[in-house]
């Protein structure tokens, strides 16, 4: 009886510490427009992202609004070692463009991933 309840225990315990759910069992999506998930993209706003040609601890978003409302975009950097970072928000207003700038810790080991993101303002 004790073999049979430390198996299941193991075995439930392992499927929380891998994240398997039951069916149906799915974290709930905001659906108030609120709340953002990070790499969210508006359509209509184009960007180009990259690593800075003389700082390799340092990314870039280059934006352009294309769309009939304001929008907001930040750029996100994955930084090895270091926790990785987001800029700040950078408003644009329609058929505008800008660039938004971050960069990751002394001590990273470089720059893993630049993404950016955007949502309405």
């Amino acid at each position: 009886m004790r073999k049979r309840f430390a198996l299941i225990t193991a075995t439930v315990g392992a499927a929380l510490t891998l994240g398997l759910t039951a069916p149906g069992a799915q974290a709930a999506v905001p659906q108030d427009g609120a709340a953002h998930a990070k790499g969210l993209k508006v359509p209509g706003v184009d960007c180009s992202t990259g690593v800075s040609e003389s700082d390799d601890l340092e990314g870039y978003a280059n934006c352009d609004n294309n769309t009939a409302g304001p929008v907001e975009f930040r750029v996100n950097l994955v930084c090895g070692v270091a926790p990785d970072v987001s800029s700040e928000w950078v408003r644009l207003e329609p058929g505008a463009g800008a660039q938004a700038v971050a960069g990751c810790a002394p001590y990273s080991t470089g720059i893993g991933g630049v993404s950016a993101e955007s949502r309405p303002a």
